[in-house]
């Protein structure tokens, strides 16, 4: 059967083996991280994963890793565990939460629910990631109002 929780420090490991299967660089998974985070389960096996950084203003964050399996993907998990991570963020009084994509998920980002804004109205993401969006074109922003963004119907085709 499979849900989606908080992940316990027993399952940083599995999280690990996920992301370096996806090849996924640069994560840090201390106790903080994975109080921020949502996980899929299929029995004890992890099927995807994902995390929030809180930004400097406290009710603003950034889903950093978001992250399904390759043989899961096109399954609703991708959707589930964005909601379940929008879900806690909106528990823990977030207001403004935030996702940078590179172009790849763009269309199933917006199937989600998550609006596309122009980089230059977002200030605050900006001044919190700086540098690290270089020059690159195809950097796009989306954001989730919460919990307003809960009170809108799902945007998927299926």
């Amino acid at each position: 059967m499979i849900n989606i929780r908080v992940p316990e420090e027993k399952d940083k490991n599995k999280i690990i083996d996920l992301l370096t299967s996806e090849k996924v660089n640069n994560f840090d998974l201390h106790n903080e991280i994975l109080n921020n985070s949502m996980a899929v389960y299929d029995g004890d096996k992890i099927l995807g994963y994902s995390s929030y950084k809180k930004l400097s203003n406290k009710n603003m964050a950034l889903i950093d890793l978001l992250i399904v399996k390759q043989e899961y993907r096109g399954q609703y998990i991708g959707d589930g565990l964005i909601k379940a991570i929008l879900n806690l963020a909106d528990k823990r009084q977030i207001k403004k939460v935030y996702l940078i994509s590179h172009g790849e998920n763009s269309i199933f980002y917006e199937k989600a629910g998550l609006i596309k804004r122009k980089i230059e109205d977002c200030k605050e993401i900006i001044k919190y990631i700086g540098n690290e969006l270089g020059n690159e074109e195809t950097v796009e922003v989306f954001q989730a109002i919460l919990p307003d963004f809960f009170n809108k119907a799902c945007k998927s085709s299926r």
